[in-house]
């Protein structure tokens, strides 16, 4: 045996042993002093490797609020924005535990009430990428899982529409169909001829029967998803922001109280308008970000959204915003 091979079995050795210890405590409700004697351990040694286990990633504490709290925020939040449903879910100091949680309640929510067949329009981003991984076992539903919106190179295949659309009708069984061109085009005479395309025609055709929408709500930020797909540059951004930019849903930008802005952007979207996700009967807004207030609170003033999936800091703020 190697010493390298000696190393790689002391590690796996001790990960045994850290994963043995937290499911003794966690799952198996073994206090400190049980599982040092089952495992001829000192109580201090058991401590240490549950806090190592935590830093370690091998366990993954999420607090959850009591459901009436819950539940009087997500009143308030749909009574003063006209949403069929709000739901939110706890505060986490990990963005990427806050995603995870946050895509986990919209999956759990569409697990409820997809129905058995139909259209579903999917958007981009890593929110609305994040919910096919949080779809445990979910019921099998012969829906059509269709791109509201085109994708880009630049970006990691997980946020682009068309992989979330194959990802999500591999989870329920259906199938998937994807919009093979840019969520934007260089101007709008490409964008016109794109739309002229028989793919991409009868692909958006299909989006905008849909009975369902997940989209993502983006920012006006530097470091906006918009600009990481390359259709934009900082300072683009900066001449949006001075005109009242706040936020964007599938790349059509609007203020603080929700009205249009930079339409000559949203003229090169290759993708449903906003006037399409209105007349889709249910769109389902998820977003987990702590500063993406503002642009939450733009979106929900738009009337695009019937359902929004948040967290209770940006529920609070949003309602207690005088703006």
């Amino acid at each position: 045996m190697t010493l390298g091979t000696q190393g790689a079995s002391a590690v796996n050795q001790e990960i045994e042993l850290l994963t043995r210890v937290a499911s003794l405590y966690y799952l198996e409700d073994a206090t400190q002093a049980e599982i040092a004697t089952a495992l001829g351990l000192s109580r201090p040694k058991v401590a240490r490797l549950l806090h190592k286990a935590r830093a370690e990633g091998i366990v993954e504490i999420a607090i959850r609020t009591h459901p009436a709290l819950n539940l009087a925020l997500e009143s308030q939040l749909a009574e003063r924005f006209q949403l069929s449903q709000a739901i939110l879910v706890a505060d986490q100091r990990s963005e990427e535990i806050q995603r995870t949680l946050t895509a986990r309640a919209a999956a759990e929510f569409l697990t409820r009430t997809l129905p058995a067949d139909g259209v579903v329009a999917i958007g981009m981003g890593r929110n609305v990428g994040a919910i096919p991984e949080q779809l445990a076992s979910p019921p099998e539903r012969a829906c059509t899982f269709v791109s509201a919106i085109g994708g880009s190179p630049q970006v990691g295949a997980s946020v682009n529409p068309g992989d979330i659309c194959r990802r999500l009708a591999e989870r329920f069984h259906g199938s998937a169909e994807v919009l093979y061109a840019p969520a934007y085009a260089e101007d709008m005479a490409s964008r016109g001829a794109l739309l002229q395309h028989a793919d991409v025609r009868e692909t958006l055709a299909q989006a905008r029967a849909a009975e369902t929408a997940i989209v993502g709500i983006g920012d006006a930020n530097d470091d906006s998803a918009v600009v990481q797909m390359g259709c934009f540059s900082t300072t683009d951004m900066v001449r949006m922001r001075k005109e009242g930019a706040v936020g964007d849903i599938l790349g059509y930008f609007f203020d603080i109280h929700g009205a249009p802005v930079a339409e000559s952007v949203g003229s090169r979207v290759v993708g449903l308008s906003a006037d399409d996700l209105r007349a889709i009967p249910r769109v389902i807004a998820v977003t987990s970000e702590a500063d993406k207030v503002r642009a939450v609170l733009g979106a929900l003033r738009t009337g695009i959204a019937d359902v929004l999936v948040t967290t209770l800091r940006t529920a609070r703020q949003v309602l207690a915003s005088g703006e």
